[in-house]
């Protein structure tokens, strides 16, 4: 089960059907690509959520959007999949629609937005984009 692939499908899903919250499940790097996703804009927050009886926390996105309550992304989705990784060197990195748009790199110092991962001349797995 790919949770990345999941995740990245409810939040367009939600986002689509004009709800203003979704819950997503938990993993370090759902947890990651998140706060990637509030930091550039697309995502306003995120919260760690146990419900009760639960083992296992959700984490619960509040999707933020445009002034004309238009989603602030058009698409999100994935890139690298288990089928078929794609990797990509430092001066390799994509840059989307004249960097409107952005990618999620997982490198060797974590995950980190494309253009970050630029700055700082590391290359990885592309592991989604966001347009």
């Amino acid at each position: 089960m790919d949770t990345i692939a999941n995740m990245f499908t409810q939040l367009k899903n939600a986002g689509h059907a004009g709800k203003k919250e979704v819950s997503v499940s938990y993993s370090k790097l759902n947890l990651a690509i998140l706060a990637i996703l509030k930091e550039k804009g697309f995502v306003a927050s995120f919260k760690e959520e146990t419900a009760e009886g639960k083992k296992y926390p959700n984490l619960t996105v509040t999707l933020s959007f445009k002034a004309n309550n238009e989603l602030s992304f058009n698409d999100i989705r994935r890139v690298s999949r288990s089928g078929r990784r794609i990797y990509v060197g430092a001066g390799r990195l994509p840059q989307l629609m004249r960097g409107k748009a952005e990618i999620l790199v997982s490198t060797s110092k974590g995950v980190m937005s494309g253009t970050d991962a630029k700055k700082k001349g590391l290359g990885g797995e592309i592991l989604g984009e966001v347009v």
